[in-house]
Parts: C-alpha cells; structure tokens; sequence
C-alpha cells in the first residue's frame, strides 16, 4: 500500500485572474521562484475553444507554496482564499 499524501501537497485556490496574459504573467513570476502554479478557468466555453470570460482564469498552487506565491505577488492577486 503506498503511502498517503500529506496535506501540504493539495492545491489551494491563490487568486482568480481577469485574463488569460494576467494568469500566465501570475505563473511566470511564480515559476521564476520554483513555484509552480496551474490554472483552471471556470467558464464552460472555454472546453469549446472559446477565450475565457473575464474573472474565470482560477490559479492554484500547493498548499505550501502558498504563504510564499501570495507574497510573491502581493497585491496583484484578489485573496483568492478567504481563510
């Protein structure tokens, strides 16, 4: 049986970008550091091919990671997690 996961390898939500060129420059940073970041949108048309909507590109990270990718970006990401 291999073994279980700990909890610093979940994703947890950083922020929600306004389009796509903010995601991928959030990322950019983040990867600069070692951190890698992976972005969802939420926007049912976008599965299709179509450009997300404004306010659907969701950008994830490892739960440890997080302290240091919120203090990467400062103030360009919106809380993304209200805890």
């Amino acid at each position: 049986m291999g073994a279980m996961s700990d909890d610093s390898d979940r994703l947890v939500l950083l922020g929600v970008a306004q389009t796509e060129l903010e995601a991928n420059v959030w990322r950019d940073i983040l990867s600069a550091d070692g951190i890698s970041a992976y972005a969802k949108s939420t926007d049912p048309m976008s599965s299709f091919g179509a450009t997300p909507a404004p306010g659907t590109i969701e950008l994830y990270v490892k739960a440890s990671n997080e302290k240091k990718a919120r203090w990467l970006l400062g103030d360009h990401i919106d809380g993304g997690n209200p805890d």
